[in-house]
Order: C-alpha cells, then structure tokens, then sequence
C-alpha cells in the first residue's frame, strides 16, 4: 500500500468542506453555547469509548493529547480516516421521534519530522448543532399565546497541527495549533396569530478563529508492564466570528439585517488527566475531563452553565498472539469502554446526564499494521423528568488507519 501526500491533500479538502457542514447531533440540547461538543479520538480510542490521554501514539494516531506523538516510530506515516453513523430517538412525556444520521468523522496525517520532533495535521470536527423545538411565548402586557420554533444547524470544525518532543525518556510534552471554522445558523419562526405578524428572525455565526491546547505524558515500566500518565490543558479562549442576524416577513421579503465582528462565542477552560496500564496482550485507560462552564455568559442566551464532568474507562485486549496461521478472529484486537458525563446544563434541578457504553474491534490489514477499526455506542442523553427530552442513540464507527514504511533509505551494493 502506497500513500501519496497528493492523494491526502486531495482527501484533506474533501473533509473540510464535509466536516464543517456536517450535522451529526439532532440534541435539543445543542441550542446552548458552541453545540454540542463532539468526543475526540479516531478509531482505536473510540472502540475504548474515547479513553486515551496517557496513551502514545504508535501503530495509530491518538489525537486525545497531542504528547502522544512523540511515541510514533521514526520509519512511518500514519494515516486515519473515519466516518460516523448515528441512530436517535427523542422522546418527552407526550411524544417522540426517531431518525438517522452520518457524515464524514475525521481526516489525520502523522509522522516524525525529525528525530527529536513528531506530530499531526487533520481536520476534525468540534462541536455540532441540529435542533428544532417549538415554543409558546406570551405576547407583554396581554394573555394571548404565540408559537415559535426555533430550528439550528451547523457546526464548528477545526483544521489542527501538532507537535510533540521527548524531552526525556519517559517524558512527552506536544501543542495543538488549531483554525477553527465553520457556521453556526438558527432560524427564529413565529407564527402569525390576530395579534402578532408571521416573521422570521434568522441568526447566523461564521467562525474563523485560532485555538490552542497542550498536553504532556510520562510512562515507565516495571518487567513487561507499562504505566502511563497524561494531561492535557487548554486555557478559556474566545472565538472570532461573524454574527448576522436578518429578519423576513412571511413571503421571506427581508426587512432588517445587522452584522457585527464579534468573541462571544466561548469556549471554557478545559483540563484533562488519563492514567494508562500496557502490556503485550492488553491496554486499560482511564481519563477524566473538566470544564470550567460556570460563570460563562453568552448574550444571545439565558441559561446559567455549571461545570462539566467526564469520566470515560477503556479496554483494548489481544487474546491471541497475532499470526498468519490464526483463525481470522484470533488475529483481531477487541476493545470495550464506558462513559459517564455530567454536562453543563441544568435546568432547574435536573442536570442533563450522558451515559454510555462502547464496543469495538480492530480487524488487521496489509500484515496486521494497518486496520480497519469498527466500534458500536449506545447511550442515553437526558432525562424526560421535569418536561425534558430524552435522547436514546447508537453511534456507528467506521475507521481506517493505515501504517506506511516510509523513510528507509534503499542500499545498493
């Protein structure tokens, strides 16, 4: 197998014009702040249920903290390539719906560049928002109703580029440069009553903004057995975008347009910590992730934030010693991994919950280097208590990492 940086740069723009329309939530609940914020990870930490910040980077990429590549082998490129599938059903006390969808995952390209420095460039996808949720609002001063609907799409994507060093042996330390782009649109729909005119309020956010993130992993070794440690930090940034809002009367005629540079858009401070065990036969991770939402403001809503909580554990295991002779199964790597997420939004009393579990496997290509990655979520997100909304989905994952010897020097005699 041959990977030409060509054929990669052609992908590459492929996955931006993808990523960042793509639409991969219908979450009520991406109506608040940036969206709906989109797990990292490519194929192997997403069949672990996205654990992986102690994690090095070796036979694949581990975008989960950008130190792990340090660990990539100095003869390779790495590619990864994903896609994503998703099966929902919302529900509240009185009615539901259900549906399907997918898009593109995620696009890497890893490798060392010298022998003391290695990284990552790609694009992915940051958050995500698709909603539409109807409304009864009362008109001042009166006792009459009106009803509007609020429906949003979009998303933010970010073209990132990383780097990372071994400082010592046992220590790693990595950044990400990243662009953030991509668009953020709700439309505002009140419906036309005896007293209140049908109009149509349209918000839209174009971002085009920096972000930056670090991380670091120390590792070592007793027998046959590693232990690995990582963090990973990025400090509360403000995104440049944008901001247009336009209003039309009911044949869509517009009326009023305004549009202003802007940073509201927020993303919080975010502080992660994984601890990892590695042996031949098994990899066991475990991460905690923290937001710091609280305090946050964004004009264009009234929810209060509180700070966020992830804790995800997985498991990657080798049962058999890889072999040609194997059964195809006994040459496959199983992968398995929980997670549970107090998020940022609560309303009233009730703090909207993330709950889910992962399974996955690893099919060996090109000699067991390269693989096919595919991993099963299901969960659930939110609660119908309290007149809420539930969300019960299976999330499809569909990777590819492929390993190419890259750098040897042919020796002619």
């Amino acid at each position: 197998m041959k990977l030409h940086i060509s054929l990669f740069l052609t992908l590459l723009l492929t996955a931006f014009a993808n990523i960042a329309g793509a639409q991969s939530t219908v979450s009520p609940y991406s109506i608040f702040g940036p969206g709906e914020i989109q797990d990292g990870g490519f194929g192997t930490n997403k069949g672990m249920g996205g654990a992986g910040i102690a994690l090095e980077s070796g036979n694949y990429l581990n975008s989960l903290n950008p130190a792990s590549y340090a660990g990539m082998d100095s003869l390779k490129i790495i590619a990864e390539f994903g896609v994503e599938g998703r099966s929902y059903g919302l529900k509240n006390n009185s009615e539901s719906t259900s549906g399907f969808n997918g898009n593109l995952a995620y696009l890497a390209l890893g490798f060392r560049y010298t022998p003391w420095m290695a990284g990552s460039i790609g694009v992915v996808p940051f958050s995500t928002t698709g909603y539409s949720i109807d409304k009864v609002r009362y008109v001042e001063g009166l006792n009459s109703q009106y009803l509007t609907t609020y429906e949003g799409e979009g998303g933010i994507s970010r073209f990132y580029f990383s780097n990372a060093v071994r400082l010592f042996k046992k220590l790693s330390v990595g950044a990400n440069v990243s662009y953030m782009f991509g668009s953020l649109i709700q439309e505002e729909n009140i419906i036309a009553t005896s007293i209140v005119p049908e109009i149509m309020i349209e918000r839209k956010d174009y971002l085009h903004s920096m972000y930056f993130d670090f991380g670091l992993q120390y590792k070592f070794s007793t027998n046959k057995t590693e232990y690995l440690f990582g963090l990973t930090y990025a400090f509360e940034q403000h995104l440049d975008s944008k901001h247009t809002v336009s209003a039309y009367d009911n044949s869509y005629t517009l009326i009023q347009t305004d549009s202003e540079n802007t940073d509201y858009l927020v993303i919080p401070e975010i502080i992660g910590a994984g601890l990892g065990v590695k042996a031949s036969r098994y990899t066991f991770a475990l991460d905690y992730k923290f937001q710091a939402w609280k305090g946050l403001v964004y004009p264009t809503q009234d929810q209060a934030f509180k700070n966020s909580h992830k804790f995800t554990l997985g498991a990657e295991l080798k049962p058999w010693e890889f072999s040609a002779m194997n059964k195809f199964y006994q040459n496959w790597t199983y992968r398995c991994g929980v997670n549970f997420e107090a998020s940022y939004l609560q309303f009233g009393t009730t703090r909207i919950m993330d709950r889910n579990i992962t399974m996955g496997v690893g099919i060996p290509l090109y000699g067991g280097l390269s693989k096919l990655n595919l991993s099963i979520t299901g969960g659930i997100n939110g609660t119908t208590n309290n007149s809420l909304i539930q969300e019960n989905y299976l999330k499809f994952n569909l990777g590819f990492c492929f390993n190419e010897i890259a750098f040897l020097k042919r020796v002619i005699d």
